[in-house]
């Protein structure tokens, strides 16, 4: 079953390169043009899906991969059989039964970026541009900024995980 377990690296990222590459695209779009901001926002938005499903993913294999060392391979939790693809507030809810450092602040977070998105998202076509522009430019610029912050946690929660599991795998 675990083939892998001696050589699982927590946190790798299938074509790495190309997702830095879409990070310094979205960092870097013309924020006085509504195409670039939305360029961005659209980035900024499967980020942070990719980020939480990416934590999540991690726990749930190393988890596994401890109980079935631990158990010699009789039982343990098989995460392949995890839905994939969820929406942000259930990868939110999902996370919830883990603990990991700075976990309620990221938490927080995925929460206050979540309404950011869906009132982005699911009212862009009721947005009227000449009476609420200042709103809408607002949480587009709040969307990349919480965008970046939940990036920077990940990167700091998935670092100090990833020296940990170093010294127990």
């Amino acid at each position: 079953m675990y083939k892998e377990i001696e050589s699982f690296t927590p946190f790798l990222h299938e074509n790495f390169e190309s997702k830095n590459q879409l990070i310094i695209f979205a960092r870097t779009q013309d924020k006085t043009k509504v195409e670039g901001v939305l360029a961005a926002t659209i980035i900024y938005v499967n980020l942070v899906d990719y980020i939480a499903q990416n934590l999540l993913d991690n726990l749930r294999k190393m988890i596994s991969i401890l109980g079935y060392k631990a158990c010699g391979a009789v039982f343990f939790y098989d995460p392949s059989e995890e839905r994939k693809n969820i929406s942000l507030g259930e990868l939110k809810r999902e996370l919830c039964s883990y603990s990991f450092p700075d976990k309620d602040s990221f938490l927080n977070e995925l929460v206050e970026f979540n309404k950011v998105r869906n009132r982005i998202m699911h009212d862009l076509m009721n947005v009227n541009l000449k009476s609420n522009a200042s709103r809408f430019d607002q949480d587009l610029a709040l969307i990349s900024g919480k965008a970046e912050s939940i990036l920077t946690k990940y990167n700091t929660i998935t670092q100090g995980i990833t020296t940990i599991w170093e010294k127990i795998k």
